[in-house]
């Protein structure tokens, strides 16, 4: 069982989650780019209050 802690966002990351939002890229594929779960991508964005497709 894995009980790593969640890594944290980087400035880095969250400017490219924005980036590639604005270009209309999906939540899968901002996931991919990211290498991150597309659920925290999500969660980020919603955060950030950015509206992904």
């Amino acid at each position: 069982m894995r009980c790593e802690k969640p890594r944290q966002w980087t400035d880095a990351e969250q400017k490219l989650l924005i980036e590639m939002a604005t270009e209309g890229a999906s939540a899968v594929q901002i996931a991919s780019a990211l290498q991150r779960y597309i659920a925290s991508v999500k969660r980020v964005a919603e955060t950030l209050g950015i509206q992904l497709r």
